[in-house]
């Protein structure tokens, strides 16, 4: 009868607890932005979009951009997609000038509340997992080049207010 009572209240609460820990963890802000909101592709910063051809380097930001990244970034900003760049780094001001120097717009993260990235003018620099259908990396999409990539992001995730 005790075992039936605790699986009760720990289904009840079991939803909330997991909100609440979910919002702490994400540090979302208490009221999120109202309205549709453009989709937002995640792309990881080594890989797709820095050719890391000389190691580490301490996280320094050298060299060029992975060939069409600049052009695929820009024209997904252009067709209504927010893009953030995620990178451990701990300098992301440095992330975000190194965009700028190759021509794309781009803004540190600040480390405010942030629900999810809007911006279709710029892409958020940042270390944190921000709110994503699709994340571009090595790892989980598998990025080989941006034709590919943008082609994919078109295809499978829909802007709101537009049909597939």
């Amino acid at each position: 009868m005790a075992r039936h009572l605790v699986r009760r209240i720990a289904r009840t609460l079991a939803p909330a607890l997991h909100r609440a820990a979910y919002a702490l963890w994400a540090r979302y802000p208490a009221d999120l932005p109202p309205g549709p909101r453009p989709s937002c592709i995640t792309v990881k910063l080594d890989g797709p979009l820095h050719v890391r051809n000389r190691g580490w380097q301490g996280g320094a930001m050298y060299g060029d951009m992975a060939p069409g990244a600049r052009d695929a970034l820009l024209e997904l900003m252009a067709d209504g997609y927010a893009v953030v760049v995620r990178s451990q780094r701990t300098d992301q001001a440095a992330v975000a000038a190194w965009l700028e120097r190759h021509g794309v717009p781009a803004v540190a993260d600040t480390g405010e509340p942030l629900a999810y990235w809007t911006s279709t003018s710029r892409v958020l620099c940042t270390a944190r997992a921000v709110t994503s259908p699709l994340e571009v990396t090595p790892y989980g999409y598998r990025h080989e080049s941006w034709d590919a990539t943008s082609a994919y992001i078109r295809e499978t995730i829909n802007r709101p207010g537009r049909e597939k």
